[in-house]
């Protein structure tokens, strides 16, 4: 008769260990759905407050047609500070071209740790991958290719120049890497 209890008592535990799952995945199901939504919103805010609609695209590529061939592009200037609001570097940038110069009074050599691994290696060389990838296949002119090029004085970086970076996004990855590399090289 124990043993009849015990099974019974195991699957009143069970049946209430069933229920309680299937609350909780239906509560965890509504929380998933509601996060969901403000991801939706987060993403139309972006969408309107940082990217251009397709149909702007076409209007201004038509505009920049009807310009005189090869116009000077007049570059943009920002300072690249860190979250104490040190100035780390000056970033000049085009369309095509964005070229970081160092605040000198910060030392970053070419062996400096993230500088070499992250910033170099990860970052910038992970695009020039990702390009040539898209050359090998097909999908992007040679001539169109993200490269680099870091200018030294002595071992010490002085500047480091992106060219075809193409994407307002990988310009902002790649400002996002040059300031934590050189907030790193602070600490």
């Amino acid at each position: 008769m124990a043993s009849d209890e015990e099974g019974a008592g195991r699957s009143q535990e069970l049946a209430e260990l069933k229920s309680w799952l299937e609350r909780r995945i239906s509560e965890l199901s509504a929380e998933l759905e509601r996060l969901r939504a403000v991801m939706r919103y987060v993403d139309e805010l972006l969408a309107e407050s940082s990217f251009r609609r397709a149909d702007s695209l076409v209007t201004r590529r038509a505009t920049e047609e009807m310009r005189a061939p090869h116009p000077e592009e007049r570059p943009s200037l920002r300072t690249i500070r860190s979250r104490s609001g040190t100035a780390l570097a000056t970033l000049t940038y085009t369309q095509d071209v964005a070229r970081f110069v160092l605040n000198p009074d910060i030392v970053v050599t070419k062996d400096h740790r993230p500088f070499a691994s992250f910033l170099l290696k990860k970052v910038l060389e992970g695009y020039v991958n990702q390009d040539m990838e898209l050359v090998s296949r097909g999908l992007l002119d040679a001539n169109l290719a993200f490269s680099y090029e870091v200018v030294y004085e002595g071992e010490r970086v002085k500047e480091i120049e992106v060219r075809n970076y193409r994407e307002e996004a990988r310009l902002r990855e790649i400002i996002n890497a040059v300031r934590w590399t050189l907030e790193t090289a602070l600490a």
